[in-house]
């Protein structure tokens, strides 16, 4: 029985994979002037303050630093004319060796009347976590991510499992 768990498991993980590669991974280096732009824009701490969507954010981050870095972004979804902006993420990882570890935040839509947590695990470019709203539903997602070392910047795309499954882009920064 355990190795037909497991096979189906796998299995789900591999169409899962195949369905999301078949969308683009935003690249930061293309995507900055038209979805990291906002995030840039927020690097001064006086206008980080000032936003309330940061400021509810901080109140609610149960952990600092998890013996690796922060990270912090937009989410998206697209359409033909390109992305529209849905929402802010933030929170902080966990590296348990160079190609592995463990993500926990929130995020916020941008009409500020829907939030919740994320959190998951990454391996290499993949990542696999569970998405919760406050209100108590939660759904698993698949994504590729890709990082840019030299501007300490990500790009990832995620395949949320819900009805119906949706695709959304996210890009940000890290430390």
């Amino acid at each position: 029985m355990r190795k037909i768990w497991t096979f189906l498991i796998i299995g789900m993980l591999v169409i899962g994979i195949s369905s999301v590669s078949a969308s683009i991974i935003p690249k930061s280096e293309t995507m900055r002037s038209r979805f990291l732009s906002p995030v840039i824009e927020k690097a001064d701490p006086a206008i980080e303050k000032a936003d309330p969507v940061i400021e509810k954010a901080d109140n609610r981050m149960a952990t600092e630093n998890l013996n690796g870095g922060n990270f912090s972004g937009m989410f998206a979804m697209k359409n033909e004319s390109g992305y529209i902006i849905l929402g802010s993420l933030e929170g902080t990882y966990n590296k348990s060796s160079n190609h592995s570890g463990t993500f926990d935040g929130i995020w916020d839509m941008t009409d500020d009347n829907t939030s919740g947590t994320m959190n998951g695990w990454f391996w290499g470019s993949f990542l696999i976590g569970q998405i919760a709203q406050d209100s108590g539903e939660s759904n698993w997602f698949v994504g590729l991510y890709r990082v840019n070392t030299t501007s300490n910047e990500f790009g990832i795309v995620t395949l949320i499992f819900s009805s119906p499954n949706i695709v959304r882009y996210a890009a940000g920064t890290y430390q």
